[in-house]
């Protein structure tokens, strides 16, 4: 069995690396075949970042749609063919309509992936001219004309049930290789890392815990270690702020002494499946959370993890975990029991190629379409 693969980004974009590359090395041994068409090369992704302003931008979205246009040529080739993200955000889907119509005239299956709520946009963050000119029904569009759409949560599956009744959830995963069993640590000294990974956009969230950062800092020493965003200040509060780079992401996590994933409650956020989480998690790193969205999902509240809400609960947690980092080696060891049961690559490849290879996958009632 032929698959293409047509991701948004190389390997370097962390949806596209969790949602389709991590998997490919894999499928080879249940007999599929498969390759991967980026929308843009790596080279091309370091250098025209939609960060570097309105030209930058432009060129990166242009050059996105112009190579999964030219995808299209390929798609006589194999037998599915996996779309993983628009990769024009707000304006009409026509690279993604395009394959679709085609795929169908060649009778491939075409499958849809995502795992943000594009559907919407983020309530943190300033809206951009583009989104102002956003066109309503993009998804919904490329949803109804698929044979199949994966979702990365159950808020995005219920969003695409109501234009496709071939549904299912694929949560994003860690690979457990790359996350060592980690050392339990039974004392962690001053200053307490406190720790958050992500990207420039999301890093609004953190003023959600600022002042629990705050008052914590009046009482004990910590560092507020952020990797992946940039210059961020928190007054009173030591802010270290780290490059990501994908050789050192994991050491990177192992350094911090709690990991913490602050959320609004909108639709934005509802649809994020919880990857930083699930991070500390395999790291064996005690985690602290917003109960929004798949957040809920993934902690079991005060077993595998913490969830907080508002500023007294989120010091009352940060408190509790920093007063006995011996109690919660306990802890740790059930959050990586979770990643391995639920949210590992090794535990999740028998779905994906049940997806990729029987369309009744999504038919099927009970546990296989959860």
């Amino acid at each position: 069995m032929r698959v293409l693969f047509l991701t948004n980004t190389p390997p370097k974009g962390p949806s596209a690396r969790y949602r389709v590359y991590q998997f490919l090395p894999h499928l080879g041994h249940y007999g599929i075949k498969a390759s991967c068409h980026s929308a843009l090369t790596p080279r091309l992704y370091d250098k025209f970042k939609p960060s570097g302003g309105m030209w930058s931008k432009i060129l990166y979205f242009g050059l996105s749609a112009l190579s999964r246009v030219i995808a299209l040529f390929r798609l006589a080739f194999y037998d599915t063919v996996y779309i993983q993200k628009l990769v024009l955000p707000h304006v009409y889907p026509f690279p993604e309509v395009m394959l679709c119509k085609l795929g169908k005239l060649l009778g491939k299956r075409i499958i849809f992936d995502y795992d943000d709520a594009i559907f919407t946009i983020s309530e943190v963050r300033k809206k951009t001219w583009v989104e102002r000119f956003t066109c309503p029904g993009r998804l919904q569009r490329v949803i109804e004309l698929c044979d199949g759409v994966v979702a990365g949560n159950n808020f995005l599956a219920d969003y695409a049930r109501g234009y496709n009744k071939n549904v299912c959830v694929l949560p994003t995963c860690v690979e457990l290789a790359k996350y060592p069993a980690p050392k339990p640590k039974y004392n962690w000294g001053d200053p307490v890392v406190i720790g958050w990974i992500g990207t420039p956009s999301t890093l609004p969230y953190l003023d959600l815990i600022r002042p629990a950062l705050q008052q914590i800092a009046q009482k004990q020493e910590i560092i507020l270690r952020i990797v992946g965003g940039k210059e961020y200040h928190c007054p009173g509060v030591k802010v270290e702020c780290l490059p990501w780079t994908l050789d050192g992401e994991v050491e990177l996590i192992k350094s911090f002494n709690i990991g913490v994933m602050p959320l609004t409650d909108d639709a934005w956020s509802r649809g994020k499946c919880g990857l930083k989480l699930l991070q500390y998690m395999a790291a064996g790193v005690p985690a602290i959370a917003s109960p929004v969205g798949v957040n809920s999902e993934i902690i079991q509240d005060g077993l595998n993890g913490y969830l907080a809400a508002g500023t007294t609960q989120w010091v009352e947690v940060l408190e509790i975990i920093m007063s006995n980092p011996a109690a919660h080696a306990y802890m740790a060891e059930k959050a990586r029991e979770t990643v391995e049961k639920e949210y590992a690559v090794e535990s999740n490849i028998p779905k994906l190629v049940d997806i990729l290879k029987d369309n009744s996958y999504y038919h099927t009632p009970g546990v296989r379409n959860e």
